[in-house]
């Protein structure tokens, strides 16, 4: 008997309307048996997906099943929801801890100080150094070739040097009238109160000689085996400079930024001259 029952028919569907079969698959014939106590039919549930499976006692149909995977589609609707959801609120994570860096004046990457508290750092100091009649420099510090490092090694390579770099210029700038901010891309802005032209210059090779000795291998550089970078100076002093804004404080580094890179890179400039680094000390910064 079992070997005729290949697939559902209209008056079993009938019989058990709450049934439905989702393939209307042929129930395999390898796979009948009959069980003379009302066991199942087949005896590999596996390959009947999608098929229906008659309940027979003592020849009399008791009823017919599907194997459809209920639970198993259900946990997968379920789970698929929960990342749907689990991706939702990563995003509003992230998007609230970028404000929250923004707001505190952090940059998530590298634990610097961001763009802003850059840009509000140096008006604080700007005034002051008008009051003291004292120096004010900034340098601009820019990772040589990054884009082709990202190309080379990946976004997550790149991060991990955006990161450890930060750290190095951080180890050489420790007053507490001095900043260290990431400024924007691969660039990091120095406010250096109370520094000359000469302290800043010093301070500047020490980084990049630094950098330089972390050894961070660079495929991609036309400039070195390593990741290097090139440093801009610029140093004001606000009660002479009288026609001068803290702005334009930034744009003279800036600026002296492009003369080290255009002098070959891997160097430091002041705008007038451009030097590559040397590992001198950091006394007579005044």
């Amino acid at each position: 008997m079992a070997g005729n029952w290949t697939q559902t028919g209209p008056l079993a569907r009938s019989y058990f309307p709450l049934f439905r079969t989702e393939t209307n698959a042929p129930v395999p014939h390898e796979t009948h048996r009959v069980w003379p106590h009302g066991e199942p039919v087949c005896e590999n549930a596996a390959s009947m997906i999608g098929s229906w499976v008659y309940w027979l006692a003592l020849g009399i149909l008791l009823g017919a099943l599907v194997y459809l995977r209920v639970r198993e589609r259900r946990l997968h609707n379920e789970i698929s929801g929960l990342s749907n959801e689990l991706e939702r609120c990563t995003t509003e994570l992230d998007e609230a801890h970028l404000t929250l860096n923004r707001l505190t004046g952090i940059d998530a990457l590298t634990s610097l100080a961001n763009h802003s508290s850059f840009q509000e750092f140096l008006r604080g100091e700007w005034r002051r150094a008008l009051r003291e009649a004292s120096s004010l420099s900034v340098l601009m510090v820019d990772i040589d070739r990054f884009s082709d490092f990202n190309d080379g090694l990946g976004y997550r390579a790149g991060d991990e040097c955006l990161a450890k770099i930060g750290r190095h210029i951080r180890q050489y700038v420790r007053r507490p009238g001095d900043l260290v901010a990431r400024y924007g891309g691969e660039q990091f802005g120095v406010v250096m109160s109370r520094t000359d032209q000469q302290g800043a210059f010093r301070v500047a090779h020490r980084i990049c000689a630094g950098v330089e000795g972390l050894a961070i291998e660079h495929p991609g550089s036309d400039v070195s085996l390593c990741v290097t970078v090139s440093v801009g100076i610029a140093t004001s002093t606000p009660a002479i400079d009288s026609n001068w804004e803290e702005l334009e404080l930034v744009a003279g580094a800036r600026a002296a930024l492009e003369d080290a890179k255009q002098a070959g890179r891997n160097r430091v400039s002041t705008g007038n001259e451009a030097e590559r680094p040397a590992d001198d000390g950091l006394e007579n910064r005044s």
